[in-house]
């Protein structure tokens, strides 16, 4: 979801995806062969340009990323002076990860223009031809989605289900015509937050399941209609309870590589305290425990539950019934 803050800043926009993004756009204004620019320096225009703060690991990563995107990066071992674009990847050719970089910053002439200029050139696959994580489509879904968020207006499509041959079908009673108030993503999802037409309640429905969505000159109807959302829209509320199927968050204590940094503020965005600890980080996050059970699962050898004791005990009982499956006589 694309952040529409009203001081244009990036204070909000997180993930590496993002920092890439804007990492870039330092070295294509403030950087040159004739004046290449340090570590130090990218941090400096990152805090005043986007209001972003980066570590210096962070930058050294995500430089890296730049390079293995395709971008023509001069290093210190090359020139022994700093970092400056040799050439440039075709600004409008389409990457998926500029893409949703694009998608996730906030709204302004550049980034609408970067997006225009990429979505003729988005690929279509079949389901079949690729991974559903992969296919490319979903973005130009998504796309229309936030279009429709920003302009208020309905948007009606054809809704699918997955099949076990990883084809898709149309499920019955499959056109909905919604009321769309947030982008959102859970379990490496992205769904979209809506109303549906006739129907009193927020529904959710995943982005890569719809098809031929077309948006409406109708207008949305206001989210503070529905009774749920006589206090404001709450997303975070919503995902935990409907997507995590938890009503509270809790208290966790997670030791974490240091590496993990970016992918905890992913994973857990604003409730995330961090503490450095030498090589790790102490990470303090207020998240459901199905959230904070996937992160430990997808990083078990980097990461220690340390509190609560309920959920330790929780994690390595699952973990040693994992074990018995895979033991070997």
């Amino acid at each position: 979801m694309r952040n529409n803050g009203s001081d244009g800043s990036m204070t909000e926009t997180k993930g590496k995806k993002a920092l890439s993004l804007c990492i870039l756009r330092v070295l294509e204004q403030h950087a040159s062969e004739q004046r290449p620019i340090s570590t130090k320096q990218i941090i400096e225009f990152l805090k005043d340009d986007y209001g972003m703060i980066a570590e210096r690991k962070a930058v050294g990563r995500n430089l890296i990323l730049l390079s293995e995107m395709g971008f023509g990066l001069s290093t210190y071992h090359d020139n022994g002076k700093g970092y400056y674009l040799t050439s440039a990847a075709d600004p409008t050719a389409f990457d998926p990860v500029i893409y949703d970089a694009l998608l996730r910053a906030p709204v302004s002439e550049e980034t609408d223009r970067r997006i225009r200029a990429m979505q003729p050139k988005i690929p279509i696959y079949s389901v079949k031809e690729t991974p559903q994580l992969l296919r490319m489509e979903v973005f130009d879904t998504m796309e229309r989605l936030r279009t429709a968020i920003e302009e208020q207006k309905q948007v009606t499509f054809l809704y699918h289900t997955a099949q076990s041959d990883d084809g898709m079908t149309a499920s019955p009673d499959a056109t909905y015509t919604i009321s769309p108030y947030a982008l959102f993503m859970a379990n490496d999802r992205y769904y979209v937050l809506a109303a549906v037409s006739g129907y009193g309640r927020l529904l959710h429905f995943r982005c890569d399941y719809i098809r031929d969505a077309v948006l409406s000159e109708l207008p949305a109807r206001a989210s503070s209609e529905l009774a749920e959302c006589r206090g404001g829209l709450d997303v975070v509320g919503y995902v935990n309870r409907a997507v995590f199927h938890q009503d509270t968050a809790e208290q966790y204590s997670l030791l974490c590589a240091g590496r993990l940094v970016d992918e905890i503020s992913d994973c857990f965005g604003r409730s995330a305290k961090l503490i450095p600890q030498g090589d790790n980080v102490l990470a303090e996050v207020t998240a459901p425990w199905t959230a904070v059970r996937r992160f430990l699962l997808n990083n078990l050898s980097q990461v220690t539950l340390l509190e609560p004791e309920i959920r330790q005990r929780q994690i390595r009982d699952e973990l040693n019934r994992a074990l018995s499956l895979y033991s070997i006589r």
